[in-house]
């Protein structure tokens, strides 16, 4: 593979249970380069630490890891105790990074509907967290999520080399004016993707093309923006109708990679 080729990358959490490291082996047997990890137990704790070395020794690049969404509204939590545990939490993932070379965290804005307005004290907090990557050369990437005017001002507020975007196609294609708003207007500082398809209604994470949403659209604008990073799925085999094996449902996900790809590279 050449150096400049564009990568396929895949979530490691593709909707089967199973042991972590068989996941891998799994995904690495379909074809694909990378994947994208949660920050949980799982692999980072005492007894996750055997099977995440072992993932490390595979032939997988670890694209990025996705730090749990369900507690980012304590960012802008007037509560000063609050704010000082999710910033610790991010201290810990940040540092889990730093010791296994993850090079990108990918967070949410917000959770859910229960929120407090965008305040200067969350922003500040964030601007503590994208400082704390600084030191240790890991970038941030912002996902477009519902009340998507939480992660305009973020980044209408913060202009940092370590705060990208992880651009999701199926948040975009629910919770977005237009299927490009966030390649429209945040395109240079994209850094990730997450794609998967839906109906329009509901996050499905079903496989490119099995849904509404429109890819041409999407390619031809991430050729305009000259966006050669990896092409990664976050695609579940729970969600679909039609649930394959496990095999066969991440060599179907692999060949609507491909596609994308061999698309956006043409267009490139």
């Amino acid at each position: 593979m050449k150096n400049n080729e564009i990568k396929l990358g895949v979530f490691n959490w593709f909707g089967n249970v199973m042991p972590p490291v068989l996941r891998v082996k799994k995904i690495i047997d379909a074809g694909f380069d990378s994947i994208m990890l949660w920050w949980d137990d799982e692999l980072f704790s005492e007894e996750g630490k055997e099977a995440l070395t072992s993932i490390l020794s595979m032939n997988i690049n670890i694209e990025n890891i996705h730090f749990p969404y369900y507690e980012c509204n304590k960012i802008w939590d007037d509560n000063i105790e609050e704010r000082k545990y999710i910033f610790n939490e991010f201290t810990r993932c940040i540092s889990d990074c730093d010791k296994y070379n993850i090079p990108i965290i990918v967070m949410h804005p917000t959770h859910g509907h229960n929120l407090c307005n965008p305040n200067v004290t969350g922003l500040n907090l964030i601007k503590d967290i994208v400082n704390e990557t600084k030191k240790h050369n890991i970038r941030i990437a912002l996902e477009n999520t519902s009340h998507i005017y939480y992660f305009k001002y973020i980044l209408d507020n913060i202009k940092s080399d370590y705060l990208g975007v992880c651009y999701d196609s199926s948040h975009a294609n629910i919770y977005n004016t237009s299927i490009c708003e966030v390649l429209d207007d945040y395109g240079d500082r994209v850094i990730a993707l997450h794609l998967s398809d839906n109906d329009g209604c509901t996050d499905k994470h079903w496989l490119p093309y099995c849904g509404e949403i429109d890819w041409t659209e999407i390619l031809v604008k991430l050729g305009a923006i000259r966006y050669r990073g990896n092409i990664s799925l976050e695609v579940f085999n729970d969600k679909i109708k039609d649930k394959y094996e496990s095999d066969d449902f991440l060599k179907e996900a692999y060949k609507k990679a491909v596609i994308l790809k061999n698309k956006l590279e043409y267009i490139l």
